[in-house]
């Protein structure tokens, strides 16, 4: 079930629901919405997703500057609350971001959610970051050869 207003589905990283002046969920800071015991808007644990954007990384490329962080940045702006680089644009590429909740990196390297706090680096948490080197590739890791990259969003109830 789902709220459903003149027709329209109500979607947690579309639309905010206020109730008397208070903000109940809104795609930064998804909150859950029970009619009765039944749940009619929030996240559902990711059961059912939408893949947003697929993508590698490779030794000694220039892709992950030129093309992925652009389009990520610009295409998929809702999925981050922030993003950064330690190193690069350059040679080497370390760039680090921060998910809302409801989204999520799922890379050859592991699954990284929005909310969770997994590093810090520059005086704050980060969701993880994604490295494309001369040699390496990685997400929140370096190995040698190539890495994948999934950014996901629950698609909620």
């Amino acid at each position: 079930m789902a709220i459903v207003f003149n027709g329209t589905t109500l979607n947690w990283y579309t639309n905010t629901i206020v109730f008397d002046g208070t903000t109940v969920s809104s795609p930064t800071a998804v909150g859950t919405v029970n009619f009765g015991a039944t749940k009619v808007h929030g996240l559902n644990g990711y059961t059912s997703e939408t893949q947003l954007y697929n993508f590698g990384l490779a030794p000694d490329s220039g892709t992950f500057e030129s093309t992925y962080i652009p389009t990520l940045t610009s295409t998929y702006s809702a999925a981050f609350e922030d993003h950064a680089f330690e190193t690069g644009p350059g040679s080497d590429t370390r760039w680090y971001y921060n998910l809302y909740e409801g989204y999520r990196m799922v890379t050859s390297d592991g699954t990284f959610a929005g909310g969770e706090n997994n590093l810090y680096w520059n005086g704050k948490y980060w969701t993880g970051y994604l490295w494309e080197g001369r040699t390496v590739t990685g997400a929140n890791t370096s190995h040698n050869g190539g890495t994948s990259v999934s950014l996901r969003r629950d698609n909620g109830v």
